[in-house]
């Protein structure tokens, strides 16, 4: 919590940077910025294996053997889009994580620790992602779309405590991969307060599997400040030597809208 209050506490004093600046702006120029703050509701699904083999017996199913519940994570966005907009720039950070506890109602292996069934399990999943993007769109002052190209970074980790053989132990998972997808970028603006849009990316590079999409609509309340939500899907499959990580992550977003 502590984190995330210090992130909503940046939030602000960005905003009352930014105040001056846009109260200095006419109604009728268009922002070409913006910060977005947004939660999400999801729940994950998909895979793992750590067991140093890629035997299928130490395949971790997050639905079966922790049945994660819905979690709320955080997003900040910024956007800037050119005097035209023919081009739009994104920075984009997301965050989320789930924790369970269960009890295990089978025995596997996960670095090197063999966790036995029917007792208590432990569980946190992490998904991080940090993305920078650029898009060219083609269209008029209502409707933008065009090909985008995405690069960044993905953080998965899964972590375990539960009893073992030997005792309680806990064992750490994690694949990080820098990453690239490419797709497509749309907005629009059927009014000056009302703003629809959608991005969708995918790849597939060796063994790596990325896939993500979002849709929404935004509704400025005056120049500056509005609300925005919408729907967002993740699909990731990293490995890294035997291990993998497959983590598929939906729902919904909401949050507001600082633009300027």
């Amino acid at each position: 919590m502590k984190v995330i209050d210090l992130r909503f506490g940046l939030l602000m004093a960005c905003i009352c940077f930014f105040i001056p600046v846009a109260q200095a702006q006419t109604s009728s120029d268009k922002p070409k910025n913006e910060i977005e703050v947004r939660a999400q509701v999801s729940v994950p699904s998909g895979e793992a294996n750590f067991s140093g083999t890629g035997a299928a017996g130490s395949t971790i199913d997050f639905s079966r053997d922790f049945d994660f519940k819905n979690s709320v994570g955080f997003q900040l966005r910024y956007t800037h889009r050119t005097e035209s907009g023919k081009h739009k720039f994104l920075a984009d950070y997301d965050s989320n994580s789930w924790d369970r506890n269960t009890i295990l109602t089978r025995s596997f292996t996960f670095r090197g620790e063999t966790f036995v069934a029917s007792a208590t399990l432990e569980g946190t999943l992490k998904l991080r992602t940090f993305r920078a993007m650029y898009a060219y769109r083609w269209g008029n002052e209502k409707v933008r779309i065009g090909p985008m190209f995405d690069l960044g970074a993905i953080n998965t980790n899964l972590e375990i405590t539960g009893t073992t053989a030997s005792g309680t132990r806990t064992a750490d998972g994690s694949i990080t991969k820098f990453a690239a997808t490419v797709g497509y970028d749309l907005d629009y603006d059927p009014t000056p307060k009302v703003s629809i849009f959608h991005n969708l990316g995918g790849i597939v590079f060796k063994k790596d599997h990325l896939f993500h999409t979002e849709g929404g609509v935004k509704y400025f309340f005056n120049h500056s400040f509005g609300a925005v939500g919408g729907y967002k899907f993740q699909w990731y499959k990293l490995e890294s030597g035997p291990n993998f990580l497959t983590i598929h992550q939906h729902g919904p977003f909401f949050g507001g809208v600082f633009r300027f």
